[in-house]
């Protein structure tokens, strides 16, 4: 069940990434057509660097889930079925333990500037949101390791 919230959870935020890397690609041609124009859009790189955090957090669980990120298979290809299966069970463990930290670094951050009152430069929008958003990626993430780990422990691959 928990698994099945997580996976839920991936999907939407794989939808959110696309709609904010849409974002970013029609703020960045509107800006552009603005200054050929002379009257650029203000704030358009406050924006595009916020919808840039969230698409790359959001795309994380999704990366992982369709197994679409950098790999080192040369040497490990050639092991046996059982020797990579169990180096992949050590790489997921140890991948959980730094995303759960940087998780719960990022949540904590985002609390710190909150309470502080950080607000973007040009626009004034309130920088912890986003930051928090990117933390929600990664914890969610971290989530589906520990789903992996789980299926290892249980039999599967």
């Amino acid at each position: 069940m928990l698994e099945s919230f997580i996976e839920k959870t991936g999907a939407l935020m794989r939808i959110a990434a696309a709609c904010s890397l849409c974002c970013m690609v029609l703020l960045t041609g509107a800006d552009v057509i603005g200054r050929a124009l002379q009257s650029p859009l203000f704030g358009t790189e406050e924006l595009v660097a916020f919808f840039a955090a969230i698409t790359l957090g959001f795309s994380l669980p999704y990366a992982h889930r369709a197994k679409s990120h950098i790999a080192v298979e040369i040497f490990i290809s050639s092991l046996g079925r059982r020797t990579r299966a169990a180096i992949q069970l050590v790489v997921n463990g140890v991948n959980f333990a730094l995303f759960s930290v940087l998780a719960w670094r990022l949540f904590d951050y985002a609390a710190s500037m909150r309470a502080s009152g950080v607000l973007s430069m040009n626009l004034e929008l309130p920088e912890y949101m986003v930051v928090a958003l990117v933390g929600l990626g990664v914890a969610t993430f971290a989530a589906m390791l520990v789903c992996d780990v789980l299926q290892f422990s249980k039999g599967g691959d």
